[in-house]
């Protein structure tokens, strides 16, 4: 039987207690707390806008929607389910650019922390020398 090997563990136990908090800080966020660091980024004025885009497209789809299923006139149906789709692809799409800021950040909060746990590692190492 093999253990799984827990790299965080492994990490623990090679820092110092002191340094095991900040380690515990840099945790990674729920979901909520990382839409909130989105409007708290540097590109907020995009997430802003991204944010109102999102909801006023799919207000439109919403509508439209109900309007190509109210109508029998064939060209109408056609504009209105045009209105529809476009809405509702430029809404996917923004939210789908708000998943890969998301994943920026995520990545972005990994890479400082394991630049954390090297400096950390490279100060033990030249204090035993």
């Amino acid at each position: 039987m093999t253990r799984k090997i827990d790299v965080d563990e492994l990490i623990r136990e090679a820092v110092k207690a002191e340094d095991v908090e900040e380690f515990d800080r840099l945790a990674e966020p729920g979901l909520p707390e990382m839409v909130v660091d989105l409007f708290r980024g540097r590109l907020r004025a995009y997430v802003v806008m991204f944010f109102f885009m999102i909801l006023v497209c799919t207000v439109v789809a919403v509508y439209c929607g109900f309007r190509f299923l109210g109508t029998s006139d064939v060209p109408a149906m056609l504009r209105w389910g045009a209105g529809f789709f476009l809405c509702t692809f430029a809404a996917l799409n923004a939210k789908n650019w708000y998943w890969m800021q998301m994943e920026h950040l995520a990545t972005t909060r990994e890479i400082k922390r394991v630049e954390l746990l090297v400096a950390h590692l490279a100060a033990e190492l030249r204090t035993r020398s």
